[in-house]
């Protein structure tokens, strides 16, 4: 079978077949990218967030047939069913180690271990799985980095305009309402883009922990303008729980919950190239009232996923229930 070599972050490659056709990984966010890149319905194995997600069964309906390519989450992997499945690509986060790692190349699975935390890291993440996943795929990623510079460009030109005494001050729940993020991390930088002033980012100051749990005491005391939420579930909890009423973005009605489209929009998928430009528009209303974030929404999906949503997705998008 023929083969390609891919080398990246310089001093690493991986030797995989000249044209892949049962890809995996046990990466919740990577599923988005891959799909972008045009190899969604290649996936063999993937993970159960991924195969309940709805708009990613709706554009991508052969991933409920796919397998589970994790024991437990993101940490344990299932190498008897990667092999049964005869994939040749996993892709894993690379702070993970993988024992499994020699056993699963002897059988076929290259195993491509990737760098994350970081919106830099995103797109250089995107560029390398199409430079693995083939030509076609590569000049997808490409051009998805062009538009992702060109989104980075368009926010920083408004942002740059505020003073930062002027900057709307956020608190961001990762995962349930006392979890958050500060720097340096994936939430950090896109809060930063956004032109968020992130409340817990004094928080934390123990080198190589970025997100943590928090207490109530120190969200009430940071007083935040703005609240964001990853799921719809806690917005919705803090809304309604007479421990958060003292807040001033729960009493002014500015508790938001992210976006999610195929994945979470703050999360390592390639939609970050929205979270920003959402995250601006949404703090900072008439400084953006250029922006139309279901015009962006909808040729964002067109454009690299080929799906042409009607108003209703789009809104189901943008406001998550």
């Amino acid at each position: 079978m023929p083969t390609r070599t891919v080398q990246y972050y310089g001093d690493r490659s991986v030797t995989v077949p000249a044209q892949i056709e049962r890809v995996a990984t046990s990466w919740n966010a990577q599923n988005s990218i891959i799909a972008m890149l045009g190899y969604g319905d290649r996936i063999v194995a993937t993970t159960k967030i991924v195969r309940d997600t709805p708009l990613f069964r709706q554009f991508v309906p052969s991933i409920a047939q796919a397998a589970l390519a994790s024991r437990s989450g993101d940490m344990g992997i299932n190498s008897e069913v990667l092999v049964a499945k005869r994939a040749q690509v996993l892709f894993v986060p690379q702070s993970i180690p993988l024992a499994e790692a020699e056993t699963l190349s002897k059988a076929g699975v290259q195993v491509v271990a990737l760098r994350y935390n970081s919106l830099e890291a995103m797109v250089e993440r995107t560029l390398i799985t199409g430079d693995i996943l083939g030509p076609d795929a590569l000049q997808r990623a490409r051009d998805f980095a062009v538009y992702y510079q060109d989104n980075v460009r368009r926010v920083q030109a408004v942002i740059e305009r505020i003073p930062r005494e002027q900057r709307v001050k956020v608190y961001h729940a990762v995962g349930d309402p006392l979890t958050t993020s500060g720097r340096p991390s994936l939430n950090q930088d896109w809060m930063d883009l956004g032109g968020a002033i992130n409340v817990a980012e004094p928080w934390f100051r123990k080198a190589g922990v970025s997100t943590a749990p928090v207490s109530l005491e120190q969200v009430v005391q940071a007083d935040p303008d703005v609240i964001i939420t990853m799921r719809a579930s806690d917005a919705a909890a803090i809304r309604q729980d007479p421990h958060w009423q003292t807040l001033r973005a729960v009493q002014q009605g500015r508790v938001y919950a992210n976006p999610q489209g195929m994945f979470w929009w703050c999360r390592e998928t390639s939609e970050q190239a929205l979270q920003f430009l959402w995250l601006a528009k949404t703090l900072y209303p008439q400084q953006m009232q250029h922006i139309d974030m279901a015009k962006e929404t909808h040729d964002f999906y067109q454009r690299f996923y080929g799906f042409d949503l009607n108003a209703q997705q789009v809104e189901d998008i943008l406001h998550p229930r």
